[in-house]
């Protein structure tokens, strides 16, 4: 199912012939920009009363003027810099469309100083690992594409919900009866051009708890009943109806915003990136990796992103060196070890409850049923094991008594039920002492 982008209010602007193809060129280049763009030049036709043919319409003079009132209007009001610079810019681009040239330099103070989040720092590896033990397997599987392999969120699910990060793009993971495995580990991600911000295919590594964490999670949809292809999702919409569909991106920051809100953390999502970046660039500080890998793994455009597109690849060594280096650098840098802690407390608890639920009589079909069984509360597993017992006894639901034929009353008595009264219908009602 393919997801139509979101109605804006300001679409009456797109009766405007001239406006529409250059808002649709913007789009050619990004989908997120010339929706934002949008956006943005209606709020200026409503707040500043000039539609897009009448800013066409005037001189380079006029033009830069009326951008350097904005400008001055913004900052009477407080605006930052940054919110400043990025209702300037489509206006500019809107300017250069119809070849009215802006001589004079728009000033704007504080353009690139980080307001919001100036004081944001990425997390510590025990403050990571604090997010991905306060987190479902699919949070804890986008939070650590997202801080183990420096991915975009929008690589994990695009704008519109219409493409993602696919199982094919794990070349080396393997599925069979239900069992998720790596070839390799670290396992290599190719981010598809489709994917890529920069429009160029590369690729990135996810080291040995990002695999852990990301085998738990498929094999719990297969334990459903999902049925997994090289064309299905990475992360996937938990209601049935959407099983299989991709994810937006909106939807991916909420997801791992709900991690971190629940470990005590008031960061953005895309924090975790900056965590990737950091701890890599301190492996690369100790000599563990060079820059131009942790730029290419990151998507950015550099001398090796270069040499993989000019040639169409990379040769087998170089890709073997940089997984070694990655894995020396992960290791040291990236992994949590209280994540592996509570992997491992998660694997013991999936086991003892698993065990429990064979022993009161489950399948193995049953209990794929029941989902992440780490995340069954001791009650929980009680009363599953209360019903599969009622079952057996040929109850339903919480009753404790069942009618039976009248010859087979003295069997029932002496297996230890109750007599309780006869029935009309040459039957008994008898009851569990």
């Amino acid at each position: 199912m393919r997801l139509k982008e979101a109605r804006s209010k300001y679409e009456y602007l797109l009766d405007d012939p001239d406006f529409k193809r250059w808002l649709q060129n913007v789009r050619r280049g990004s989908l997120v920009t010339s929706s934002e763009w949008l956006r943005r030049v209606g709020w200026v036709h409503r707040k500043f009363g000039k539609t897009p043919s009448e800013i066409a319409s005037l001189s380079s003079r006029e033009a830069a003027n009326f951008l350097l009132d904005i400008v001055s209007e913004l900052e009477g009001e407080g605006r930052s810099g940054g919110y400043i610079a990025n209702i300037i810019k489509p206006l500019k681009g809107w300017l250069q469309f119809n070849d009215i040239p802006v001589h004079q330099r728009i000033r704007i103070h504080g353009r690139d100083e980080l307001v919001k989040v100036g004081d944001e720092r990425p997390p510590t590896q025990e403050e990571l690992a604090k997010i991905l033990s306060m987190a479902d397997s699919k949070r804890r599987v986008a939070c650590s594409l997202v801080a183990f392999a420096g991915l975009r969120l929008e690589v994990l699910g695009d704008y519109l919900g219409n493409d993602g990060l696919q199982i094919r793009d794990f070349s080396e993971i393997v599925i069979e009866d239900n069992e998720v495995d790596f070839e390799r580990i670290p396992t290599i991600i190719l981010v598809r051009a489709t994917l890529s911000k920069t429009r160029n295919q590369y690729f990135t590594f996810l080291c040995d708890e990002g695999c852990e964490y990301l085998k738990q999670y498929l094999e719990s949809r297969l334990r459903r009943g999902e049925k997994l292809t090289p064309k299905s999702p990475i992360i996937t919409p938990t209601r049935i109806s959407l099983v299989g569909e991709h994810i937006r991106t909106l939807n991916i920051g909420d997801l791992m915003r709900k991690a971190i809100r629940n470990a005590g953390f008031q960061w953005r999502p895309y924090v975790l990136r900056r965590y990737f970046a950091l701890r890599m660039m301190m492996a690369e500080s100790e000599g563990l990796i060079i820059r131009d890998w942790r730029v290419f793994w990151m998507g950015h455009k550099g001398d090796v992103e270069n040499t993989y597109t000019v040639n169409k690849g990379l040769p087998e060594n170089v890709i073997d060196k940089m997984r070694e280096d990655y894995a020396k650098a992960a290791e040291r840098h990236l992994v949590t070890r209280m994540g592996r802690e509570a992997l491992s407390e998660a694997q013991i608890k999936a086991t003892f409850n698993k065990q429990f639920l064979e022993m009161a009589g489950y399948s193995e079909e049953e209990i794929g049923r029941l989902g992440e069984l780490s995340e069954l509360t001791a009650q929980q597993v009680q009363e599953l094991i209360q019903k599969k017992s009622m079952q057996a006894l040929g109850l339903n639901g919480n009753s404790k008594q069942k009618i039976v034929p009248m010859n087979e009353l003295k069997n029932w008595i002496t297996q230890g039920w109750e007599f309780v009264t006869t029935l009309p219908t040459n039957e008994a009602i008898i009851k569990l002492p």
